[in-house]
């Protein structure tokens, strides 16, 4: 049985969002973007931009992190689109893909992570033996969420000064499901 199925007999994936702004953290602080390259995103900066935001990371919790990704994306004209679609393997920004990382989202005790990236991790990834989908999906068995416009949640989030908030998706169920379009909704 797939573990998509899983969450789904058991009311999906429910719990407290926390969102990570790395797009803005990264401007503040005078850190260049490039969405569309291999760059790795730190343990150490997204430890900081948690500080930044007042944020408490929680047992739990359901991380977020937004990179400016989509909004990079939607920019793109349709020659760019095609342009980057042709790209045998297509460079993304993401999470760095280490040991140190996966250790941070165990001991922090997530319960599923995401971004607005089309791979959580930087793609391609950099360290074949912490491949982050392998150890966080097929090992730990828990989710990881992909491709989510954040950019309305991140200005809401700065809005109210708070950065968690309830979040609730109910993936599809597909009998032996291993992947789902996300459905979430985030309630401040």
């Amino acid at each position: 049985m797939g573990s998509t199925v899983l969450w789904v007999e058991n009311g999906g994936i429910v719990g407290r969002g926390v969102l990570l702004d790395y797009a803005s953290w990264a401007e503040e602080h005078g850190i260049q973007i490039n969405c569309f390259s291999t760059s790795s995103i730190s343990v150490s900066f997204l430890k900081e931009i948690a500080i930044s935001q007042g944020t408490t990371l929680k047992t739990g919790d359901i991380l977020f992190i937004r990179t400016g990704w989509t909004h990079a994306y939607e920019k793109l004209s349709a020659e760019q689109c095609q342009e980057l679609a042709s790209v045998k393997v297509p460079p993304a920004l993401g999470v760095e893909s280490s040991e140190e990382t996966l250790r941070w989202i165990w001991n922090e005790g997530f319960a599923a992570v995401a971004g607005d990236m089309p791979s959580f991790e930087a793609w391609p990834y950099q360290n074949t033996d912490f491949w982050l989908h392998e150890w966080v999906l097929a090992g730990w068995g828990f989710p990881i969420g992909e491709l989510f416009d954040l950019d309305r949640l991140s200005q809401e989030c700065r809005k109210r000064n708070r950065w968690s908030f309830f979040f609730s998706s109910v993936p599809l169920k597909v009998p032996g499901g291993v992947a789902s379009p996300p459905n979430g909704v985030a309630i401040s």
